[in-house]
């Protein structure tokens, strides 16, 4: 049965199973065929968020599986990322935490196959608000990072602004002041750029944030159009925070007469917006600037209005500070039994405040436990069946390996055969090779080297034979010492060459300084430079390389060569050198002409290849290949970039010294 026909018997079989609407979901689970519903599947993924959030965990499973089978039979992975992030957060919500994590990872896997950054991101938040609910604030701003940086390669500005925010508050839980401020102001620039909602709050969690450090001055600056801000968009809640944290900012000057305005503002606004626990929390703190006030009788009534209030919204903190300062006040009027009941009362609150949190962290633990450990159990029954199966299997590969020694004896007195003929095929390769090199040598020396020679001895015999001037053969001197320095170079390269062939070629490391080598090859080629108005610079820093000495020299002397050759007077050859991790890299770059991308690849070939240079020069072709051997002999690698009319780089990477 073709891979098509497969797909089709599988989408009929869920189709049957999900005919009619599916009990799980509002949607039609039978309509998904192919790729292109794919909105189907995304609109039934939005489906499972709903159920997520309704606490509605079983049946938000069962329609995951759905999916997840109608995801493998359709091919669509950017949907199986989809769907495995929402079963993370599922297992996670049923305390299977090694559930949890695998699932997260197969969404990543998933979205990185398809490189969704956008899905990425999202997995990463999920995993933060989930360490978050644990209180692993590191894990949970490692998390956060990790989408930061998914979200800054999106360019999505938005969603960075609620990251830097959140990121500001774990930095806060972390006691990381300094970040927390630098992303709470991030996020406020971002959100001031995009003209988004939400400006005021992340302007007041910053306001709070200078307040409780002491930076009152910052937090006055800021809080004034903070709560513009919220005016204009009409946020009674917000508002009313920003009036408390002004009259907090106040309380904390000592400026009693403007905190209680402002809490007074507080409580109006609060009122209006129903803001309970911010108007409790405003009487309370009306009460603490009475005791402040000496004004016993009034901070008394306001401290018991607030506690009534908090104890019945269960605000435990809030409760142990009015208790605090309930205590602090009847110890102030004198009233030292009062105050020992208010300390009593702190501390029964406390202890069963600390009891409740350990009996939860305790419970937590234990349901979290029970969790692990059933899930292990279910590992460990999946890896018995594994092992049954291959007990199974084990018997089939000794069978095989029984087979497989039987044939490999055969193969024995085969190869024996077949290696004796193999190293007669060698001896003759080598012997073909030999005399390939042979031929190459003499040819190169027939024409090339027989030319430079003729070339120098032609003008000796006219000087020997006064056919010239003194003056003329001054003339000519630079053509000769241009010809000599052309055969010194080719005498080397077919040495080097000739000994590369017949692998006689061994590099001798030893610690140096490259200066010394390009300081002497520059004043070799001076002349030669000078003849073609090209500028030789030596921009190199102190590099102590690893390598053959005289093989480094060759190189060089071929790369500086090859550049004066395919440079125009007014052009120039730089060396420059860079310090890597345990290597350099040492670059020769020119102005010249420039390589053709037709010819790039041909330079290291095996096949020689050469083009004639700006002033007609000739060459063998055997300078680059003898180059990139010397290199590689030391450990390094030679690499080009070049383009037609920009002029050329030839990249060295050697070892440094120790």
């Amino acid at each position: 049965m073709n891979n098509t026909a497969l797909t089709y018997l599988t989408l009929f079989l869920m189709s049957f199973s999900v005919f009619s609407q599916n009990q799980a979901s509002g949607i039609d689970l039978s309509k998904i065929k192919t790729l292109n519903d794919s909105l189907v599947f995304d609109n039934a993924i939005r489906d499972i968020r709903i159920l997520i959030t309704e606490e509605q965990l079983d049946r938000a499973q069962k329609l995951s599986d759905q999916l997840t089978n109608i995801g493998n039979a359709i091919g669509y992975k950017k949907g199986l990322g989809l769907v495995f992030r929402e079963k993370g957060v599922i297992s996670n919500g049923y305390n299977r935490h090694i559930d949890s994590d695998k699932n997260f990872k197969k969404a990543t896997n998933y979205f990185e196959s398809i490189n969704h950054l956008d899905g990425l991101a999202m997995v990463c938040n999920e995993r933060f608000i989930i360490e978050q609910s644990k209180g692993n604030f590191e894990k949970a701003a490692d998390y956060l990072l990790e989408a930061k940086l998914y979200r800054e390669q999106l360019k999505d500005s938005i969603g960075l602004s609620g990251i830097y925010n959140n990121l500001a508050i774990i930095y806060k839980e972390l006691k990381n002041i300094p970040s927390s401020e630098e992303y709470y102001s991030k996020s406020i620039v971002l959100r001031k750029q995009l003209k988004l909602s939400g400006l005021g709050l992340v302007m007041n969690n910053l306001a709070l944030l200078y307040t409780e450090n002491g930076k009152l001055s910052k937090a006055k600056e800021l809080l004034p159009e903070a709560l513009k801000i919220n005016k204009e968009e009409n946020d009674l809640r917000h508002t009313a925070q920003s009036y408390s944290i002004m009259a907090k900012a106040a309380l904390y000057s000592e400026n009693y007469k403007t905190a209680k305005k402002y809490y007074d503002t507080t409580l109006c606004v609060g009122s209006q917006a129903n803001y309970k626990l911010i108007v409790i929390n405003a009487k309370q703190q009306l009460g603490i600037i009475a005791l402040k006030e000496r004004e016993y009788n009034k901070a008394e009534e306001l401290l018991k209005i607030a506690r009534e209030d908090f104890i019945k919204v269960n605000a435990i903190p809030l409760v142990l500070k009015n208790y605090k300062y309930s205590f602090k006040l009847d110890s102030t009027r004198g009233n030292l039994l009062g105050a020992i009941n208010w300390q009593q009362k702190h501390q029964k609150l406390l202890d069963k405040r600390m009891s409740d949190i350990t009996a939860k962290k305790v419970e937590k633990t234990k349901s979290r436990y029970e969790a692990e450990l059933k899930q292990l159990k279910l590992i460990e029954a999946q890896e018995k069946r594994e092992r049954a199966t291959e007990a199974k299997l084990f018997k089939f590969r000794l069978i095989a390996y029984i087979a497989i020694a039987v044939v490999l004896v055969i193969l024995i007195f085969l190869i024996v055969i077949i290696r004796t003929r193999n190293e007669r095929k060698r001896l003759i390769a080598m012997l073909d090779n030999s005399n390939k090199v042979k031929n190459k040598l003499f040819s190169i020396i027939a024409h090339d080297l027989k030319n430079e020679i003729n070339g120098l001895e032609g003008s000796l015999n006219l000087l020997k034979e006064n056919s010239i001037s003194e003056k003329e053969f001054k003339e000519i001197v630079p053509l000769l010492a241009s010809g000599t320095h052309q055969t010194s170079i080719l005498l080397h390269n077919l040495l080097n060459w000739s000994k590369s062939q017949l692998k006689e070629l061994n590099a001798n490391p030893t610690s140096f300084d490259i200066a010394e080598v390009i300081s002497d090859k520059f004043a070799f080629f001076k002349q030669k430079a000078e003849h073609k108005n090209i500028e030789l610079i030596n921009d190199l820093n102190p590099t102590i390389i690893y390598a053959d000495r005289d093989m480094f020299g060759i190189v060089a002397q071929n790369l500086i060569a090859n550049a004066i050759k395919f440079c125009n007077p007014g052009d120039s050859i730089a060396l420059l050198s860079e310090d890597k991790d345990n290597h350099y890299e040492i670059s020769f770059k020119d102005t010249g002409i420039g390589i053709s991308p037709l010819y790039i690849d041909k330079l290291f070939a095996e096949d020689t290849f050469t083009t004639p240079g700006t002033q007609n020069e000739t060459g063998t072709g055997l300078g680059l290949r003898i180059c990139k051997e010397l290199i590689e002999l030391n450990q390094g690698k030679i690499e080009v970039k070049s383009a037609p009319g920009t002029g050329s780089t030839f990249r060295i990477s050697l070892p440094k010294a120790a």
